[in-house]
């Protein structure tokens, strides 16, 4: 499936290997791109700025995966990053010396709609299928067993599937959570204020993060392409909280699509699973699109347009003339976090030009990033981008070369680790996950604390000696099945209690709750009545134990 081009009906159509126009019936169409987009008013004077126009009476649509426009069915190279950069200055002035964009991309809008009216059959089949797998899930999982919601961000996506949902269930009350990670561009909070004015009848629940990103930057250093911490402390955190909270389980729809990223490609196949207890075959696992063990909580998840192309999530939206996010008509073909290491550099630029502040802001946290870690021109390192590509501490002062695990040889099965926090009680926050705490066992008076393991843990207990005010542990398995195993275990959570800053990604991952985390004061805290060992706040973040490690650590000339 791809997009072609009808010149008879000046508009794409989205078809086969053997096209042919809906609306017309020709077969004499020209091959465009695997997918497209709109080209509303303020993105088309750039492209005029560069010689091409006029361009405010054509046909145009852009390429989703590729630099190229289609003016009138004929192909144009987009402007390269270099020369946007060189002329940003110029182009700004360019823009501002014209007005009256908004009342230009109503009309726009208006056209759009006209020329996909020969896409309506393509539109209909959508909708159908759509619809029926909705029905079919909400049949799956009861409203009186489950919570019915929308991840609603406020963009394209979700809000196709906000009103997807509501017409195929017949409700106006359907719960949305908005993820707030105070890193959204302006366009996307009017939106989201505007969308809540215009469904009054939906309960709208905005979470959003406690830590301040711009200091869990100075701590952690800029996220990057491989380590995106700032998703699970800003998203993934505040709405797995938001979850916990919640009486019941959640049947959450989002607006995921395969054809977003290559990861997300893989979404139909490793998120199609078979719920516990299940007896059905693996050809009839639950239903396409589904999976019950979700990242964020107990809770099941479904996306009812992950096979859709961003062409037909425009179809459905300029067809039922729904409002939608401002950015999509500066240029940007994805919202979300402005400042994301993921965005393309054509989505740098467009902050630049259309968010100043909020660039000028981040491009001198990443300059001073760059100076610190020694670069020889941070100039060079913010401008190529090589901050997304960056992986670990090294350069940074507080950079993490991991803890040092010693064999005590006075006791068997005992290890030693020494770390640069003087101990305190908060240390045994961070070991209640290998085993709950039994007082009667302990004896404080020598700095002992006895951990009894649970019914899933390996071992029948640990005996912990941490003398507050120092910087030694020393731990004593007993009955270990896996000793090794249980030593990187210790050392995950050592580690843990040495780097943490209360960036709540632990309590992110935890499918029970049963996490607390607050910057101020300062708490971690584990209720050990929900905890039931089951690790994955332990071994979730791999090796280090800690997000905040595993961001510092430094594994050779790694920035």
């Amino acid at each position: 499936m791809a997009v072609y081009w009808c010149a008879q009906c000046k508009s794409p159509i989205w078809a086969s290997d053997r096209p042919a126009c809906f609306g017309c019936g020709s077969s004499e169409l020209k091959y465009l791109a695997t997918d497209v987009r709109p080209v509303f008013a303020r993105e088309r004077r750039i492209l005029e700025f560069y010689g091409h126009g006029p361009l405010d009476e054509v046909a145009m649509w852009r390429a989703s995966k590729s630099a190229y426009y289609y003016i009138n069915g004929q192909t144009v190279a987009a402007p390269s990053s270099k020369q946007l950069r060189h002329d940003l200055s110029a182009i700004t002035e360019y823009l501002l010396a014209a007005d009256g964009y908004d009342a230009l991309d109503k009309q726009w809008i208006e056209r759009y709609r006209e020329s996909l009216k020969n896409s309506q059959t393509r539109l209909k089949g959508l909708e159908y299928e759509a619809t029926n797998f909705i029905k079919e899930i909400a049949s799956e999982f009861p409203e009186q067993r489950y919570e019915y919601l929308v991840s609603f961000s406020g963009g394209k996506d979700s809000t196709v599937v906000s009103d997807l949902v509501r017409r195929s269930l017949g409700r106006a009350d359907i719960l949305h959570i908005f993820g707030d990670t105070t890193l959204e561009d302006p366009n996307t909070y009017a939106y989201v204020y505007q969308f809540q004015a215009d469904n009054p009848l939906i309960p709208f629940f905005p979470v959003r993060a406690e830590p301040d990103f711009f200091s869990l930057v100075d701590e952690m250093g800029p996220p990057s392409r491989m380590m995106r911490w700032c998703c699970t402390i800003f998203k993934i955190g505040p709405i797995n909280e938001a979850l916990q909270t919640f009486s019941q389980r959640v049947l959450t729809f989002y607006g995921i699509r395969a054809m977003e990223s290559q990861r997300r490609g893989q979404y139909a196949r490793i998120t199609t699973r078979r719920r516990r207890g299940s007896s059905k075959s693996a050809a009839e696992d639950d239903l396409h699109g589904v999976t019950t063990r979700a990242k964020m909580g107990q809770q099941v998840t479904a996306s009812p347009i992950l096979d859709w192309s961003e062409f037909d999530v425009w179809l459905y939206i300029l067809s039922h003339n729904l409002p939608f996010n401002k950015s999509y008509r500066l240029g940007f073909s994805r919202v979300g976090c402005w400042l994301c290491p993921m965005n393309s550099r054509w989505s740098e630029i467009l902050t630049q030009l259309f968010f100043p502040e909020d660039a000028a802001r981040w491009r001198g946290k990443l300059l001073d990033f760059a100076q610190r870690i020694g670069k020889p021109d941070p100039e060079e390192y913010v401008d190529s981008r090589a901050w997304t590509k960056r992986f670990g501490g090294a350069g940074l002062e507080n950079r993490f070369a991991g803890l040092e695990v010693k064999p005590c040889g006075e006791l068997d099965r005992t290890i030693q680790l020494t770390v640069k926090r003087p101990i305190n009680g908060q240390l045994l926050e961070y070991l209640k996950p290998l085993g709950r705490i039994n007082r009667d066992r302990s004896r404080p008076e020598l700095g002992e604390t006895y951990l009894e393991g649970r019914r899933s843990n390996n071992w029948t207990g640990l005996i912990v000696q941490a003398i507050e005010g120092t910087d030694t542990i020393r731990v004593t398995a007993l009955a270990p099945r896996d000793f090794r195993r249980l030593t990187g275990y210790v050392r995950c959570q050592a580690s843990k209690f040495e780097r943490c800053i209360q960036c709540t990604a632990c309590a992110a991952v935890c499918p029970q709750g049963a996490i607390t985390v607050c910057s101020d004061p300062p708490v971690y805290k584990i209720d050990q009545d929900r905890c039931n060992s089951c690790l994955e706040c332990v071994t979730h973040f791999g090796s280090p134990g800690c997000l905040v490690a595993k961001s510092l650590s430094v594994y050779g000339d790694s920035i």
